[in-house]
């Protein structure tokens, strides 16, 4: 009796792009095993497949994020990151837009910010919170900036995905809140 195997739904675009940027913040990481691991991804590429993680380390400020996008691309089985876009074209569902989400409220709301995701994932381990990505960077805020949104903070699926958008405890949880701010009109 074997098992069979479970079909894996590709990540989206926007999974890509974040993912893109969590690779270009690895590469910068003053941890050497993270960042090493970062420059072994990128050696994928051929503009960087004859050097060795610690030349590509010591060039790192000329990796660009078009670079990461392509390792991502090419992780995902694509040759560019415009074939990757070219083939997730036709599943192109609404996402949730935290660019418009967040501008929409202006209130006084005392967000935390983060430049990585690892700090902001310290801070919400620690001091609780809605952890949301936001162009590079990642910020956390708190119920009552998500009420002032006309979204429900308690809402039992934030805690099933620990509260954590970028990477969800159950990505099943995030989908569901996600089409429930969609239906707000939070949309990308």
């Amino acid at each position: 009796m074997g098992t069979e195997p479970r079909a894996v739904t590709p990540p989206h675009l926007r999974e890509c792009k974040v993912r893109a940027s969590l690779l270009l913040k690895d590469l910068e990481s003053s941890e050497p095993a993270r960042a090493t691991r970062a420059a072994e991804r990128l050696r994928a590429l051929p503009a960087f497949s004859r050097l060795s993680p610690g030349e590509l380390l010591a060039r790192r400020d000329s990796v660009q994020r078009k670079h990461a996008l392509a390792v991502i691309a090419h992780e995902q089985g694509h040759g560019s990151w415009a074939e990757l876009k070219q083939a997730r074209g036709e599943e192109a569902p609404p996402r949730l837009d935290t660019e418009a989400f967040f501008a929409r409220n202006r209130g006084a709301f005392l967000n935390r910010w983060f430049a990585s995701y690892e700090e902001a994932l310290a801070s919400l381990r620690e001091r609780g919170g809605y952890l949301f990505p936001f162009r590079e960077q990642f910020f956390i805020t708190d119920a009552g900036f998500l009420a002032a949104l006309g979204v429900d903070p308690s809402d039992s699926d934030w805690a099933r995905m620990g509260f954590d958008w970028v990477e969800p405890i159950d990505p099943a949880a995030r989908d569901r809140l996600e089409r429930k701010l969609i239906a707000l009109g939070y949309t990308g």
